[in-house]
């Protein structure tokens, strides 16, 4: 299988899990939880609704700095020991074309495929100061590449909500 591939599957199997745990979690009545985000300019991490789509206005010093943060840690260890295994956030117009179509009462996008998604969905390292798009090499490598074992108790870290 070629990382294209590979990169199309990953893709298409978090559109479903997110898929199904909305399902699952508006058939009990409970709303998803909301969903972590980081403050470029603050350098912090914040909870923001789950309906936030990146960019977003952020909690302090430059406006619309908002970016989604992926927050990992081994399911052991204390909160405290938790990381930003990397932040997402949208191009300009992903995010114009989202706000559109939800003050439009949440019609769909028009064209939306999951090339378009890929190549406009932008990710970087919390050191970094490059943005790429998951279609790209480098985007592909940082949303990969971020898992690894806890080096205290062995076992894999996964992502965590508020």
């Amino acid at each position: 299988m070629s990382r294209s591939d590979t990169l199309k599957l990953l893709l298409a199997c978090g559109a479903l899990l997110v898929s199904a745990a909305f399902v699952f979690w508006s058939r009990r009545g409970a709303a998803p939880p909301g969903a972590f985000f980081y403050d470029l300019s603050e350098k912090r991490l914040y909870a923001a609704p789950r309906d936030a789509f990146a960019p977003v206005e952020g909690v302090g010093g430059e406006t619309g700095d908002g970016v989604e943060a992926i927050v990992v840690r081994c399911e052991q260890c204390p909160a405290e020991l938790r990381r930003v295994a990397y932040l997402q956030t949208h191009s300009t117009e992903f995010k114009q074309r989202h706000d559109a179509a939800k003050a439009a009462g949440g019609a769909p996008i028009a064209e939306l495929t999951r090339a378009y998604i890929a190549a406009n969905t932008l990710v970087r390292t919390v050191d970094g100061s490059e943005w790429f798009a998951t279609s790209t090499p480098e985007g592909s490598r940082i949303v990969r590449d971020w898992k690894r074992r806890c080096p205290q108790h062995g076992a894999w870290e996964k992502p965590l909500r508020p």
